[in-house]
């Protein structure tokens, strides 16, 4: 009986130890997985140093670029053309379009890993795109806007998402030259010419200089799931003639709809805006009064409704956000004032009025993909004493 026990005794012992042992397997099956796998893994810290590689070599050849650019022109500075010739050899002759930019610098050039400012004297100041972003890993328009805008809100965030705020959208060039439009050729677009980035503002007619360029955040979803950006400036010019009735085809033209009669004979073809639809917009229209009227109310005043009646706007150095609406430009807002005008901003006397007879701006609103994500950059854009983010999307 006490050997039989004994050898009951042993196979306990025995069963006991497998156990241990396979749970100090797991234990250690568990620390190797994270270690592997983790936010700070082995496999992580090689995909890092993997995409910091790739950011680094982009950056030799594109300084590569620009030294050969500045060699050719024996130290008499960089040219457009010297810089896409080089840009051109480095990277390939189809990456010459992704050089943005005035004939006379400074020019963006749009790498695969990063943007680069490029200056005339050669200096390069880099821009992290995507999730390359050194201050984020890419959030939504929920995680970033808190819908305080006001810098004098107690709950005010420097560093979340604000209305005014600039986007690095790009909505490509111009593929032709077309002049200003003038009382000779009426209801057409143009001031802009060939190659010319669609992120400035067209030249000619009575728009004004425009102070701004680029595209900002217009207006954020009530469920903070959508974005529209609006274009700082005016990217192209429509004339709109003097003392006709003409006011309710021009409201077709710019916009697709009427709110009135149409003049029979006029020609009303509709304005096809989708040249602004580029990479993570879906949607691109013309800017109307009553995108204005809403906007106003929702963000500045709630009180008015329409701003046709108002005096003026309040001074945009003591509104951060009215610089959106005032940017240096005598622009269409592409609605009719009865038969005869359209509606325009006067950025002289800051208020809306009717206008007509002259080539003036059209501003373009642009609505993002939902869901779409941003990355900050650290570059900070002041206008009118009063600091904007720039955002990068993703």
């Amino acid at each position: 009986m006490k050997i039989i026990n004994k050898n009951r005794q042993d196979k306990g012992i025995t069963l006991i130890a497998l156990v241990i042992t396979i749970i100090v397997l797991l234990i250690l099956a568990a620390v190797s997985i994270a270690t592997l796998t983790g936010e700070n893994g082995i496999l992580s810290k090689a995909n890092t140093a993997g995409e910091q590689t790739k950011d680094a070599e982009e950056d030799e050849r594109v300084k590569l670029a620009v030294a050969t650019a500045l060699s050719d022109n024996l130290g008499e500075g960089l040219t457009k053309t010297s810089l896409e010739n080089a840009i051109g050899n480095e990277f390939g002759e189809d990456k010459k379009a992704n050089l943005k930019g005035e004939e006379n610098g400074p020019w963006t050039y749009e790498g695969e890993r990063k943007e680069y400012k490029i200056e005339t004297t050669g200096k390069i100041t880099e821009t992290a795109k995507g999730s390359q972003e050194g201050t984020g890993t890419g959030k939504t328009v929920a995680e970033l806007y808190d819908g305080v805008n006001n810098p004098d809100e107690e709950n005010y965030k420097e560093d979340a998402m604000h209305i005014g705020d600039y986007v690095n959208y790009d909505a490509g060039t111009w593929e032709e030259t077309k002049e200003a439009p003038t009382s000779e050729n009426p209801f057409e677009f143009g001031g802009y010419t060939k190659d010319q980035s669609r992120n400035t503002n067209a030249t000619g007619g009575s728009a004004g200089t425009g102070k701004y360029e680029g595209w900002r955040i217009w207006d954020v979803s009530e469920d903070k799931s959508t974005v529209t950006l609006i274009s700082s400036g005016c990217p192209e010019l429509y004339y709109h003639p003097f003392g006709t009735n003409y006011a309710y085809n021009s409201e077709k033209i710019l916009t697709g709809e009427t709110t009135g009669t149409l003049v029979t004979g006029q020609e009303s073809d509709v304005r096809d805006w989708s040249d602004y639809v580029q990479g993570n917009v879906i949607s691109a229209r013309a800017m109307k009064k009553s995108d204005l009227d809403s906007w106003y109310k929702k963000y500045i005043n709630e009180n008015v409704e329409n701003l046709y009646e108002i005096d003026s706007f309040p001074e945009n150095t003591a509104n951060k956000l009215i610089s959106i609406v005032e940017n240096g430009m005598y622009y269409w807002l592409c609605s009719a004032d009865y038969g005869r005008n359209l509606f325009c901003v006067d950025p002289d006397h800051r208020f809306v009025c009717g206008g007509s007879g002259v080539a003036r701006g059209v501003r373009v609103l642009v609505s993002l993909k939902s869901g779409v994500k941003f990355n900050s950059t650290t570059e900070k854009v002041e206008k009118d004493n009063f600091t904007y983010n720039k955002w990068t999307i993703e």
